[in-house]
């Protein structure tokens, strides 16, 4: 497991928190509990920050991951990811949800890839300097992921600066839509 600030004793939450041995529609991490965070992604707690960052209000459990804005983007900047563990209880197709804040323009967007599936751009929508959701994918036209039963990995990935991620939410229903803080756990 490898962590860079204070504020990840909880990272082995994420797969505990997404098994379940009922069938369910809806499961919701606080994306700070990812099981791995590399640098320059980083926890930040609203409670103990770190050193010259300035948190936002309106998260929930009082933590999120930050790129900071001005850390450089690839391929300048190789490194920066956070990982999920995870484990469905029935084959299903699956949508991803990230509840995000975005600086700007430029920076509005996460690499994301769940196994071996290839991995894609999530965000890059215009709502800038609010908590929002953003999906993937996009289209109701597109396939969602196709999960079998059992241990997954989601990874998240540095793309651009200026970037968090509050809580990362995957639902079976494809009419749903999270709004706000989203309870944690599993449910139908």
């Amino acid at each position: 497991m490898t962590c860079n600030r204070a504020g990840c004793a909880a990272l082995g939450l994420a797969a505990a928190v997404w098994a379940s041995s009922a069938a369910a529609a809806t499961y919701c991490v606080e994306a700070e509990t990812a099981t791995t965070v590399e640098s320059p992604m980083q926890v930040v707690r609203t409670d103990a920050p770190p050193a010259g960052i300035k948190p936002l209000a309106g998260v929930s459990s009082n933590a999120y991951l930050e790129v900071t804005l001005g850390v450089g983007k690839p391929p300048a900047v190789k490194a920066g990811k956070a990982i999920y563990s995870f484990e469905v209880p029935e084959d299903g197709a699956y949508t991803l949800w990230l509840r995000t804040y975005w600086e700007g323009e430029c920076s509005n967007s996460f690499l994301a890839q769940i196994d071996d599936h290839p991995a894609f751009v999530i965000g890059e929508d215009a709502t800038y300097h609010d908590w929002h959701w953003v999906r993937y994918p996009v289209s109701k036209m597109t396939p969602a992921f196709r999960l079998s039963k059992g241990a997954h990995a989601l990874v998240l990935t540095h793309r651009e600066d200026g970037v968090r991620v509050d809580q990362v939410l995957l639902s079976t229903d494809r009419r749903f839509v999270p709004v706000g803080i989203e309870p944690v756990g599993v449910r139908p």
